[in-house]
């Protein structure tokens, strides 16, 4: 899957003012440093979050609202190697299980960024968190 997004900038700073912009009332964002970007893709439905961290506190998964344009956003493209509803194996305790593929995450924060899944075997168990390397282990047809 190839896309792009259009998020608030990794390691921008939402000062609080900017959260009471006459423009933009009702905004779910907080303020603080953006630490970590995540897009979420399930059937029908997609959404960033963030996690933003001020002096104080660490705010996890807020969801993206409209920002004034003090708030500086920037343009991030993504590629995974899967899809949502693709056929997979997985791997649990040794034993190969048929799957699918129910939702992707994509991660960036300062460490680089990171692309995981939600699996849903043949029990009708779902995993989440599935990193993608695991998943070209489980599938090498799909090594880069």
């Amino acid at each position: 899957m190839i896309g792009t997004i259009n998020p608030i900038k990794l390691n921008e700073v939402i000062e609080y003012e900017d959260l009471f912009h006459e423009t933009y009332t009702g905004t779910s964002l907080k303020a603080g440093r953006i630490v970590q970007i995540v897009y979420w893709i399930k059937p029908g439905k997609s959404f960033i979050t963030y996690d933003i961290l001020d002096e104080k506190k660490k705010y996890v998964n807020i969801e993206d609202s409209p920002s004034p344009p003090s708030v500086q956003r920037r343009e991030i493209s993504f590629q995974t190697l899967f899809e949502l509803n693709q056929p997979v194996d997985i791997e649990i305790a040794g034993v190969k299980r048929p799957s699918v593929i129910v939702s992707i995450n994509i991660h960036w924060n300062v460490e680089g960024t990171e692309v995981s899944y939600g699996v849903t075997d043949v029990t009708d168990t779902t995993y989440f968190g599935v990193r993608e390397e695991l998943l070209v282990k489980w599938n090498p047809a799909f090594a880069r």
